[in-house]
């Protein structure tokens, strides 16, 4: 008796129709892929700011040692050298895309430090980009050229794609002549240090703006007198240390 009625319920029950589960799984899809945009966004800021923030922290160490080490510039003279008219000349040689100077501090004899020919030039890849590279070798009165000190050392790459870097020299002005910055310093005419080193480097990110970095380190150290060539062991109270 009660057969007629529970099929009628059976009827009367409502269900979602296959229009609607249709636009259900459309909205749910389209709300997983709006998430996994907004995912994929903010981890790519993520890498990209802890990216930037390397790459800074690395610049910025080695910046930290390129300035430790032109601080620590030695005012040394060489022997006596026939090619030079039988004089003692400076060690310090400096252009605007190249700095040769005797160091106390070595970028790659950390263990056993001593008097350190250094040498920082500017070499350009096969892109067109530029780059700071330093070499060094111990200094044994001998001054190589610049072909032989390539030979002698590897290649330490300070700072790669820029667009430009120069050096300036800050001379303290002398006999009238006001102090300015110039762009060459020969230690054979000027028988002394500059007073301090400018560097200037450009780079351009991936997206072409252009990034700049200056930096100015002020040489404490005077030149020795005609006459003194101290070695590596034994500089004793005459050496002249740049902190």
């Amino acid at each position: 008796m009660n057969l007629p009625g529970r099929k009628q319920s059976l009827h009367g029950e409502s269900g979602f129709t296959l229009l609607e589960m249709l636009i259900a799984l459309t909205l749910v899809a389209l709300m997983a892929v709006g998430l996994w945009a907004a995912f994929r966004i903010s981890l790519h800021s993520w890498s990209r700011g802890t990216a930037f923030i390397d790459v800074n922290q690395r610049h910025r160490s080695i910046l930290d040692m390129v300035r430790k080490q032109v601080a620590s510039a030695y005012g040394l003279f060489a022997p006596v050298d026939l090619q030079h008219g039988g004089v003692q000349h400076l060690i310090f040689n400096g252009t605007g895309n190249s700095l040769e100077f005797i160091s106390l501090n070595s970028l790659e004899f950390q263990e056993s430090p001593g008097l350190t020919l250094v040498r920082y030039e500017i070499a350009q890849d096969s892109e067109g980009d530029y780059a700071l590279i330093e070499r060094e070798t111990r200094y044994t009165e001998q001054i190589p050229d610049q072909e032989t000190l390539a030979s002698l050392s590897r290649a330490t790459p300070v700072f790669e794609k820029l667009a430009s870097c120069t050096f300036e020299y800050f001379d303290p002005g002398a006999g009238g002549n006001p102090p300015q910055w110039v762009g060459e310093w020969d230690g054979q005419k000027t028988d002394q240090l500059p007073a301090a080193i400018s560097m200037t480097m450009i780079s351009r990110d991936p997206r072409g703006n252009s990034l700049s970095r200056h930096m100015v380190v002020p040489i404490e150290a005077q030149a020795y007198a005609l006459g003194v060539t101290p070695r590596n062991q034994g500089l004793g109270a005459r050496r002249t240390a740049v902190q």
